[in-house]
């Protein structure tokens, strides 16, 4: 999908289409090998996995194209919700974006909403929800719970959930994922798929769980 849609036709789609009981644990692969390495095979499901990146241009968007590429093959439906309008969908193939339910909120409430709602539909195998690009005191006043519900949903209708973000902010996810370093001018005119697999990404360990919530 190259058009995004707003929160009411969202809500309208969605009820119009029966969900479908998604499958419980195990790991939906990225595609980079460093994040998959990390999480034990991939994004786990029913749980919120942090991605931080720390600098502009330190390999968000290249882990979000590898993540298309897979499910895409996987024929698995994700979920984007755009909280700051930073989706740039003519640098992504088209046939990646098939597969691609694209959100464009107003507003942070209204990310977070929708958020929400589509993690409860059960029609989604990955929810990402990027907040990259919200300033980082309106993400701090975001109260905790509103995460917390979040991870709450997600375990009790287990999508992987992918929060992009550019600093911490999901205090309830069990794992975060670090992209500190810039990609090098040099290295931008590599293939994407090359460049997505020289990521390094560090992992910190949140407060949301255990090695349990890693290997679930």
């Amino acid at each position: 999908m190259s058009d995004p849609i707003a929160f009411a036709a969202m809500r309208s789609l969605l009820a119009a289409r029966p969900s479908r009981p998604p499958r419980s644990g195990g790991a939906i692969a990225t595609g980079v090998a460093g994040i998959d390495a990390a999480l034990g095979g991939g994004l786990p499901r029913g749980r919120v996995t942090e991605l931080i990146s720390a600098a502009a241009g330190s390999g968000g968007e290249l882990v979000f194209a590898s993540l298309l590429a897979g499910t895409r093959q996987a024929r698995m439906r994700v979920a984007l919700v755009d909280a700051a309008d930073g989706f740039a969908p003519k640098s992504f193939r088209p046939d990646l974006l098939r597969h691609l339910l694209w959100v464009r909120a107003r507003s942070l409430a209204e990310a977070m909403a929708c958020a929400d709602v589509l993690v409860r539909d059960g029609n989604y195998g990955v929810l990402v929800l990027d907040v990259r690009g919200i300033p980082a005191r309106a993400l701090r006043q975001q109260p905790n719970g509103i995460w917390h519900r979040l991870r709450l949903a997600a375990e009790q209708h287990p999508a992987a959930v992918l929060v992009q973000s550019s600093a911490a902010v999901v205090r309830s996810a069990p794992w975060r994922l670090v992209l500190r370093e810039p990609a090098a001018l040099a290295a931008l005119r590599r293939p994407r798929a090359e460049r997505a697999a020289a990521l390094a990404p560090e992992l910190e360990r949140g407060q949301g769980g255990g090695i349990e919530a890693r290997m679930a």
